[in-house]
């Protein structure tokens, strides 16, 4: 049968899960933040493209 763990135990196991959780979540948001960043950049090479095709369309 397996020992009873002790509250002081139990404390420490609650207390390494909270840190895990927290740091998963800031992760998650860092990344979503450099995606976000990745988009806008990949948007901007897009449309300064266009914009340099259509100068040379006129011509």
């Amino acid at each position: 049968m397996a020992k009873k763990r002790n509250r002081a135990q139990e404390a420490v196991t609650a207390t390494a899960k909270t840190i895990k959780d927290t740091a998963d979540t800031a992760f998650d948001n860092v990344q979503a933040a450099a995606e976000a960043t990745e988009s806008v950049a990949m948007n901007t090479v897009d449309k300064s493209a266009d914009a340099l095709n259509k100068a040379f369309d006129r011509k």
